[in-house]
C-alpha cells in the first residue's frame, strides 16, 4: 500500500470511530540506512528523506481534506535530536529530521489562519525495545549517567511532550520543536555512554 493509500484509509477510520479529526501525531520515520557520507548512495539518503517527510505531509494533508481546520486543530510530527549532532552514520538521518524540523515550521505558518497548531517533539535516545542493546545491561544507568539531568529517557516523557502540545495547555504554541532528551541536546556528537 503506498502512502496515500495508507492515510486515505487511516483519516477515513478516524471518521468512521470518532466522527472528526482534532488531533494528529504523526510518528512514521527511522534511519534505514546508517552509513556514512562517503558509503552512502543517492537513493539511501533520498529514501531516508522520503521516510522520514512525506507520511507526514500526506497525513497533514488528508487530514485537512477530513475537516482538521474545521475546528482548529493540533498536530505534532516526531522528530530526533540528530540535527543537534554529528554521527557519521547518521547523515541521512539527521538531514531527514531537519528537513522534518523545517516541514514543521512552514506547515504551521500555513495552517495558523486556519486554527491549526503544528509542532515536534524531538527524542532523544529512549528506552524502548528498539535500543535495548544500549540500555538492557544495566536498566540504563550508564546512558542515563551519560545525559545531563541524569537518567535515560523514557517513552513516557515523549508521551508527555505529544498530549501537551496536543492540548489546550499549548493553544498559543505552533511552530516549534521540543527537546525531550534528558539534556542531551546540549553535548556534542552523540553518544548514549561517556
Amino acid at each position: 500500500m503506498d502512502t496515500e493509500s495508507g492515510v486515505a484509509l487511516l483519516t477515513d477510520r478516524a471518521i468512521d470511530a470518532f466522527g472528526r479529526i482534532d488531533l494528529i501525531v504523526s510518528t512514521i520515520g527511522g534511519a534505514p540506512y546508517p552509513l556514512s557520507f562517503d558509503t552512502i548512495s543517492e537513493a539511501q539518503l533520498l529514501e531516508t528523506i522520503r521516510l522520514n517527510t512525506w507520511p507526514a505531509i500526506a497525513l497533514i494533508r488528508a487530514a485537512m481534506a477530513r475537516g482538521l481546520g474545521d475546528n482548529g486543530g493540533s498536530v505534532v510530527t516526531i522528530s530526533s535530536g540528530s540535527p543537534h549532532k554529528t554521527t557519521s552514520a547518521m547523515v541521512a538521518y539527521a538531514s531527514a529530521k531537519a528537513a522534518l524540523n523545517a516541514m514543521t515550521r512552514t506547515i504551521a505558518a500555513d495552517l495558523a489562519g486556519q486554527g491549526v497548531r503544528v509542532n515536534a517533539v524531538s527524542p532523544g535516545l529512549v528506552r524502548t525495545t528498539a535500543t535495548r542493546s544500549i540500555w538492557e545491561g544495566d536498566a540504563g544507568a550508564a546512558a542515563g549517567a551519560a545525559l545531563p539531568l541524569g537518567r535515560l529517557t523514557e517513552a513516557d516523557d515523549i508521551a508527555a511532550a505529544v498530549c501537551f502540545f496536543l492540548s489546550d495547555d499549548a493553544r498559543q504554541i505552533t511552530g516549534i520543536t521540543m527537546d525531550v532528551d534528558g539534556g542531551n541536546h546540549l553535548s556534542r556528537g552523540w553518544t548514549p555512554i561517556r
